[in-house]
């Protein structure tokens, strides 16, 4: 006997990960070791055996295996074999059985299997919260690098490729959908897919341009957005559109709702079939909101860029069209009221003047056609500047003549094509406020490139005006001419400074960093 006990121990010890997987896979095996022990508690003395802590063995195995419940069961199914082990131990020639000593024998059957039978169930809750914790710990890291990614996403189609990989990826669902809300139209667009695996779902890896209205009519998944009820699970999630229908199938999915402060903005669909508890439901939930943030405030910056973007623009035509067509009407203007005068003791004059002012008129056309390109027609040139301003003057101050001089220092030619038109227009304007405000005689422009720094001058010997008076009255649509003139220098990083005295004449000048200056000046046109 104590040979077959000490072979039966040899062999659990030798072979225990076999036999614990054996027994784990057929609990029913655990009988055979109960019969073992019976039959050994039989032809050993019954109730008097020396192995009687030996057949404890099954029970405790019992408990460590298959916890309180186990244990008693085993338990239950061993004290019938203990009275059959002790009535044959009898039969065979035992003394005959004492029954307090039974009775506190199966009673410590139970209490053995019970005690260890608990220790196990609080075993496996412990290492069940353990696992718990560092589950939720890993989800709590995985929404936190999430929702840092999210804040570098470049659009809304990335927001959706992050948060499928999140979900599918490091929290390891089977599969995931995302789904975003047009505004304009009321419609859930934009579906992305991804398996666990990493295959992507309905498009192939593109957002599928499937259109479900948000409205009832649109099924369980806009009914979610529209009451901003998570559904945990829903079984029939059904679209009016096919396509959508049979890529999702009849599995059941959890449905998240994206909102931000209550409005939609998207749905995330999340593979249930296999089943969470509540703690990574909440991880879902927490991703959601956090894509919900981050596609909100991309679309947001995307309107809000849209906005400025036609805002810079059209602060930009506004000054193309009074640098150009506004400077070049009033010429127009000037010369006909000239050309009356002359009207009609020299129509010579007055017809050769009428060719210049068609000219120029040509030319109006022209620079109003470049403006809405924004195209320069060539190359500035220092020459061409000082040329073009001569003319400019030449055409708007007849019969009054302004004497001007214009002086180009440094390589003009280093500088941007745009800077060099900036440049050109502020010159323009102020020559414009000389000759419709100053009254001047001589004006003076000085332009010098040199280390990287710009400087442009522009003197008068005018009338003069007060410079904070004249910038401090509120712009309207006629009046775009120094404000503009000094916003168009701050925005290419540089400053404009405006001297003037009632009587002494004015001095307006710019200084720009001319590398500075090139970079920054596509953002003003």
């Amino acid at each position: 006997m104590l040979a077959i006990a000490a072979l039966s121990n040899l062999l659990i010890t030798l072979l225990p990960t076999q036999l614990n997987r054996l027994l784990r896979r057929w609990p029913a095996l655990l009988a055979l070791d109960l019969a073992f022990g019976a039959t050994l508690l039989a032809v050993s003395g019954g109730w008097r055996s020396p192995y009687y802590l030996f057949v404890l063995s099954p029970l405790l195995a019992a408990a460590f295996f298959f916890r309180l419940r186990g244990a008693l069961i085993a338990t239950l199914v061993f004290v019938p074999m203990y009275g059959l082990a002790v009535w044959a131990a009898t039969a065979l020639g035992g003394p005959p059985p004492d029954g307090l000593v039974l009775s506190l024998a199966v009673v410590g059957f139970f209490l053995v299997a019970g005690l260890f039978g608990y220790a196990a169930t609080l075993l496996a809750r412990v290492r069940q919260a353990h696992d718990g914790v560092n589950q939720a710990h890993r989800d709590l890291e995985v929404i936190h690098e999430l929702t840092l990614s999210l804040q570098s996403a470049a659009d809304v189609n990335e927001v959706e490729e992050r948060v499928l990989e999140a979900v599918t990826g490091d929290l390891g669902f089977p599969r995931a959908i995302v789904a975003l809300v047009d505004q304009n139209e009321r419609v859930i667009t934009a579906w992305l897919g991804k398996a666990r695996d990493g295959n992507a779902l309905l498009a192939g890896g593109l957002p599928h341009p499937a259109r479900v209205p948000l409205a009832p009519e649109g099924g369980v998944i806009a009914y979610t957005l529209l009451d901003g009820e998570a559904r945990l699970p829903a079984r029939d999630v059904r679209t009016p559109d096919e396509f959508i229908n049979r890529h999702l199938g009849t599995t059941p999915y959890y449905i998240f709702p994206m909102l931000l402060r209550e409005h939609p903005v998207g749905v995330l669909l999340v593979d249930a079939s296999e089943g969470e508890d509540a703690a990574r439901l909440q991880s879902l939930q927490a991703i959601a909101s956090q894509a919900a943030v981050a596609v909100g405030t991309t679309m947001l910056c995307i309107d809000r860029a849209q906005r400025l973007a036609v805002q810079e623009e059209r602060i930009r035509f506004a000054r193309e069209v009074h640098d150009t067509v506004a400077q070049s009407l009033f010429g127009i203007v000037y010369a006909l009221d000239g050309l009356g005068r002359l009207l009609p003791d020299e129509p010579e004059t007055v017809k050769a003047e009428l060719e210049q002012i068609r000219q120029v008129a040509e030319g109006t056309r022209v620079e109003v056609r470049q403006s809405i390109l924004d195209v320069w027609p060539s190359a500035l040139t220092a020459d061409v500047f000082e040329r073009d301003l001569r003319r400019f003057v030449g055409h708007f101050c007849r019969p009054n003549e302004l004497q001007l001089d214009v002086s180009v220092r440094g390589d003009f030619a280093t500088l941007s094509p745009r800077l060099q038109r900036s440049l050109y227009r502020v010159a323009q304007e102020a020559l414009t406020n000389v000759v419709k405000h100053a009254g001047a005689m001589r004006a003076e422009i000085s332009l010098q490139v040199i280390d990287g720094r710009v400087t442009l001058s522009i003197r008068d010997d005018g009338r003069g005006f007060d410079p904070e008076a004249a910038l401090s009255r509120e712009r309207d649509r006629e009046h775009f001419g120094l404000k503009g003139m000094r916003e168009r220098i701050e925005a290419l990083g540089g400053s404009c400074t405006i001297d003037s005295t009632p009587g002494h004449g004015t001095t307006i000048n710019v200084r720009l960093p001319a590398v500075t200056g090139a970079r920054q000046v596509a953002r003003v046109g």
